[in-house]
């Protein structure tokens, strides 16, 4: 009979490109009407201004998930090195800050109708919970 070697998984390994980072959106209150594209002057785009306001913190989008929890929360895949993490204001606190900023019932901003002045950022890993799969 033969014998069953035993293996080591070996986890050397090298990666090239750059470093990524999931930051985790939760508006609070549901996005899932908020589609539209917003240069067109129309409501209901706010997740178009929330891209905007990646790119005026100098955070670019990678890619991003589905709205999840009843549309009320989103998941944006961004270069890590495109994070300060040292200053006093650091770049997710000053996102927080810009899309809070969003509100619907300014006038500076009328491509928005859902409230979310109380949306939070938060840097979070990929994981999965088998019990909540998307």
């Amino acid at each position: 009979m033969a014998t069953k070697n035993n293996f080591v998984l070996n986890q050397n390994y090298e990666l090239s490109g750059h470093e990524v980072t999931i930051l985790a959106v939760d508006f609070i209150n549901t996005m899932a009407s908020e589609v539209n594209d917003a240069s067109d002057g129309t409501a209901l785009g706010g997740l178009m201004l929330v891209r905007h306001a990646f790119a005026q913190q100098g955070v670019m989008i990678l890619s991003e998930g589905p709205l999840v929890d009843s549309g009320t929360q989103k998941n944006f895949l961004v270069r890590k090195d495109s994070l300060d993490t040292l200053s006093a204001t650091t770049t997710i606190a000053a996102l927080q800050v810009a899309i809070r900023l969003l509100d619907q019932s300014s006038a500076s901003f009328p491509n928005i109708t859902a409230d979310i002045t109380s949306a939070t950022v938060t840097e979070t890993e990929l994981g999965t919970l088998t019990a909540a799969a998307v």
